[in-house]
């Protein structure tokens, strides 16, 4: 075949139709919907066997300071407050520590910051551990009993309570501190 019989025959074979591009804007907004979607789908799993945050009271629990004093979560009310659940050996809440202080020293009137950690069985160890990283957060610690009542199987976990002591969010895993401060004052 010659090169000029070729270009007859592609000349005179039509070009298949093409389909209409979706626009660019179209495709990214589809894209951050699903990421969104599945997000938000993860969220909901991670959460499922925490007690609901939907304006109930929190459980009545009783934990403990560092010095093995008790301290009843009901002495928070008339504070807004964060309940910060994690664990020493979690990788994730590790990385937390910057954005809990950062919390911590930003807290105004009306706003407490309370971590409860799962673990501390040790004090002494505990002690350590909080003056090795830096933890300028209170830090409470919880038996089983208290971490069974809010349902907390994986760390860490944040609950936030209204002055009056009800439930109005909960989150597992990684936060910022830019988010713990916008849900900590959303619970006024």
């Amino acid at each position: 075949m010659s090169a000029t019989s070729w270009f007859k025959r592609s000349a005179s074979t039509p070009a298949a139709p093409r389909k209409p591009r979706r626009p660019r804007w179209l495709r990214w907004t589809l894209e951050v919907t699903l990421l969104l979607a599945v997000l938000a789908g993860v969220q909901l799993w991670l959460r499922r066997n925490l007690v609901p945050a939907d304006g109930r009271p929190a459980p009545a629990v009783t934990l403990h300071d560092l010095d093995g004093r008790p301290v009843l979560l009901s002495d928070f009310r008339g504070d807004a407050v964060q309940l910060h659940f994690w664990a020493t050996w979690c990788g994730v809440c590790r990385m937390e520590h910057g954005a809990l202080n950062a919390v911590q020293a930003g807290l105004e009137p009306g706003q407490r910051l309370v971590s409860v950690v799962v673990d501390g069985e040790d004090a002494a160890h505990l002690r350590r551990y909080v003056a090795e990283h830096d933890i300028h957060y209170p830090v409470l610690v919880a038996d089983e009993a208290a971490v069974r009542a809010f349902g907390v199987t994986r760390f860490p976990t944040n609950f936030f309570l209204t002055p009056e002591g009800t439930l109005t969010g909960a989150d597992v895993g990684w936060s910022t501190r830019w988010g713990m401060r916008a849900r900590l004052s959303g619970c006024w």
